[in-house]
């Protein structure tokens, strides 16, 4: 898996827009591969949130 096409395709999925040619390529991509991604970019998220929030806080 390219990593750059996983990440396409989870953020792609995430906000919901995937154009036809991209998500026909998706398909190759296998399940445990986006799981993985989607994990560690939901955690990305959680992180960058909470140094948000502990910025803002201060």
């Amino acid at each position: 898996m390219n990593w750059t096409q996983g990440v396409k395709a989870v953020l792609g999925a995430f906000i919901g827009v995937r154009q036809g040619d991209a998500a026909r390529q998706d398909q190759s991509l296998k399940p445990w591969q986006l799981i993985v991604t989607a994990l560690l970019l939901m955690l990305a998220l959680i992180v960058a949130l909470l140094l948000l929030v502990s910025w803002v806080t201060r």
